[in-house]
């Protein structure tokens, strides 16, 4: 065999091993390997039959709400009632309550707030400090610490209150930046936390069109109650008007009754009110 025929055949062997080498895949980077180990075949999926729930039907953990209403129909009231049920691990309106440690921020504070506290005889804990959810200074990472370090003592947090979202939201809750702003504020305390966060607010000029402010809100939060007050009977009703991973429309009605806290220096009496529940889930 010639040297040019030899030389051939040499060449056609390493072509024919070539051949059989699998080729090496692009390394992938970190996000991509993650994004790649998230996916699954949609066949392999299991129904989610039990929820981590805080109140059962309304609130779950590790998710956000907004609680909306007009000025008046006792909004604070009833997020007190709700967060001493929850403290206490008690019933809250006929629906299953999973008791854990609560935080009430008071961003509007003051001695109304203080009253109301000492009428509903309270056990949580309460915040009553500025706080600033979004913007440059957002304060959420530091809220966040100082839940954890809570936990560390008292345990894991069911409920996370900021009474109002307006005392505590930065810039402009009519332009979607701020509200998106606001709410990676707030998710960063629910991923922390794994907590219920609820956000108290306000209702438009035109009740019948929802909470205040933009409707990017309504779009990022996973439960949606609003409290409305009847004209006639002044009872007052709290319903869920969204819910993501639950049935949504769950009602409860309620009424404010005034008790007296005591006297002051004058012997006039100093009032506050509590909710006491006229119907629910029995």
């Amino acid at each position: 065999m010639s040297g040019t025929a030899k030389g051939e055949q040499g060449i056609r062997r390493a072509f024919e091993k070539a051949e059989t080498v699998t080729p090496l895949k692009p390394k992938l980077s970190q996000t991509a390997q993650r994004l790649l180990d998230s996916v699954r075949f949609a066949g392999e999926a299991q129904p989610v039959l039990d929820h981590d729930y805080v109140v059962k039907g309304w609130l779950n953990r590790d998710s956000v709400s907004v609680v909306y209403g007009e000025a008046n129909v006792g909004k604070s009231f009833w997020a007190l009632d709700l967060a001493h049920h929850v403290q206490q691990g008690r019933a809250w309106a006929g629906y299953r309550v999973t008791a854990g440690p609560v935080l009430y921020i008071a961003a509007e504070g003051g001695t109304l707030f203080t009253n109301r506290l000492a009428a509903a005889q309270a056990q949580f804990m309460v915040l009553q400090a500025p706080v600033t959810i979004g913007g440059r200074n957002c304060d959420a990472p530091a809220l966040a610490q100082a839940v954890r370090h809570l936990s560390d003592i008292h345990g894991p947090f069911a409920l996370i209150i900021f009474d109002t979202l307006a005392r505590v939201m930065a810039g402009d809750e009519n332009a979607a930046p701020d509200v998106g702003a606001l709410m990676r504020g707030i998710d960063h305390l629910r991923r922390a936390t794994g907590a219920h966060i609820m956000l108290i607010h306000h209702s438009g000029k035109d009740a019948s069109k929802g909470a205040r402010g933009h409707s990017a809100l309504r779009a990022a939060v996973d439960t949606e109650i609003e409290l409305t007050k009847s004209k006639e009977t002044y009872e007052r009703m709290a319903r869920a008007t969204k819910q993501r991973d639950m049935a949504s429309g769950a009602d409860c009605l309620f009424r404010l009754e005034q008790v007296v806290l005591g006297r002051d220096q004058d012997g006039d009496p100093v009032t506050s009110c509590i909710v006491k529940h006229t119907g629910g889930r029995t």
